[in-house]
């Protein structure tokens, strides 16, 4: 008799098979070829992001995207340039009858660009979006540090939503 266990890991490994055989290949780790996306994103020079108030966040962007895209790499010599500008917002989220804010939404919007490094040439560009909220309590440092931890995992996430954009396109590449 075949047990629910069992019964699951067939499914799975079927669902496997099937996977394979529509062509799926793993857009992080080994493919089919042998190699890795990574590479190619270790080969990516990244630009100073943020102006002004924006500068610190940018600075977290940066060093996400550098971790990401050189993640298990060795140094690679820079074959592309990564442009990227950044949008932080707040916008009101709850508000009580007597008109007291009490949460806020922070949205960190990113435009980049990818180019060869060489020629300057556009390869690639898009926008990413990452949202948090973050509630409004009567200390205001509380308040400021409960902004800034929201704004610093903002980051962390668009920094995972550039690298998978990135992923993908130079797996379309080839």
């Amino acid at each position: 008799m075949i047990t629910r266990r069992a019964m699951l890991h067939l499914g799975g490994l079927s669902g496997l098979a099937l996977l394979s055989g529509c062509g799926f290949q793993p857009l992080y780790g080994q493919q089919a070829s042998g190699g890795a996306v990574s590479p190619e994103l270790a080969a990516i020079e990244i630009n100073e992001i943020g102006e002004g108030t924006e500068r610190r966040i940018g600075q977290i962007l940066k060093n996400e995207l550098i971790d990401r895209f050189t993640a298990g790499q060795g140094r690679q010599p820079k074959r592309y340039r990564l442009l990227v500008e950044i949008d932080q917002s707040t916008a009101a989220l709850q508000i009580q009858s007597n008109d007291t804010v009490t949460r806020f939404n922070l949205a960190l919007n990113a435009d980049f660009a990818l180019y060869d490094s060489t020629s300057m040439t556009l390869l690639y560009s898009s926008t990413a979006r990452a949202t948090g909220s973050y509630d409004v309590v009567e200390s205001e440092y509380a308040t400021l540090v409960a902004e800034q931890a929201t704004a610093e995992d903002a980051a962390r996430d668009l920094s995972g939503t550039i690298t998978n954009l990135l992923s993908l396109y130079f797996a379309r590449q080839g």
